[in-house]
């Protein structure tokens, strides 16, 4: 009676350790702030576990590198070390109910390490191919209008998604700061294109001849994926 039921109980045992162990890890992506931040060399590490993070670039998502999220993932600069020469690192501070963590290494001086790692969810299911993610990095609540919709944009850098819909086509753009909504700061036509999602992070402009605000945009192409993924399973 008893061997007749312990097989079972054993594969039930067995698919809650599997399903544990994939919550255990997560698929991290990094993107840097700028080519400085491209140039330098970041680990992330988590409990003893710490991997290189290789091909940063400031328009590019890096390739997945899976790490286990049991502890609290540090990012390291391997190129900034303590007092006994061992490399420093700062916390990456995970939201909840994460599935596809984007780690974006943005400057920050008052730090030792220089840098403060800012996290999104980068889960298609969740960040849909043909919509715009936007992040206000002004510090003053902004305004969006993409085609004939509006959005506002949070100065704390919360996402705000947009989907503009349809096929691929060209789109006015334009953005003001809320308490100025009539002073258009920012003029332009974007391409929509159903297969390309773009993350996009509104800025201060550093130079007044292109406007009041400078938008950082960082496509990435569903087809473009598909190929490279289809080109890696090859042998």
């Amino acid at each position: 009676m008893l061997s007749h039921h312990r097989a079972p109980f054993l594969l039930v045992v067995l698919a809650l350790i599997a399903f544990h162990g994939s919550l255990a890890a997560a698929p991290f992506r990094f993107l840097a702030w700028d080519d400085a931040m491209a140039a330098r060399k970041f680990a992330i590490k988590s409990g003893e576990q710490m991997i290189e993070i290789k091909n940063l670039h400031p328009l590019k998502r890096t390739g997945t590198v899976n790490v286990g999220v049991e502890t609290v993932p540090l990012l390291v600069a391997m190129d900034k070390k303590d007092a006994e020469g061992k490399p420093l690192a700062v916390e990456i501070k995970m939201p909840a109910d994460l599935q596809s963590p984007l780690v974006l290494i943005i400057p920050d001086p008052k730090h030792p390490t220089g840098v403060k790692p800012f996290v999104i969810d980068d889960n298609t299911a969740r960040f849909k191919w043909g919509t715009m993610r936007v992040l206000n990095a002004t510090g003053k609540t902004a305004m969006i209008k993409v085609d004939q919709s509006v959005a506002q944009l949070p100065p704390n850098w919360t996402p705000v998604d947009i989907d503009p819909g349809g096929q691929v086509r060209n789109m006015g753009v334009q953005a003001a700061m809320k308490d100025k909504p009539t002073e258009i700061l920012y003029s332009a036509v974007w391409e929509h294109d159903p297969d390309v999602r773009e993350l996009i992070i509104v800025l201060p402009s550093q130079d007044a001849r292109t406007g009041a605000l400078e938008f950082k945009v960082i496509p990435e192409n569903r087809k473009v994926m598909e190929a490279e993924a289809a080109a890696g399973r090859k042998p």
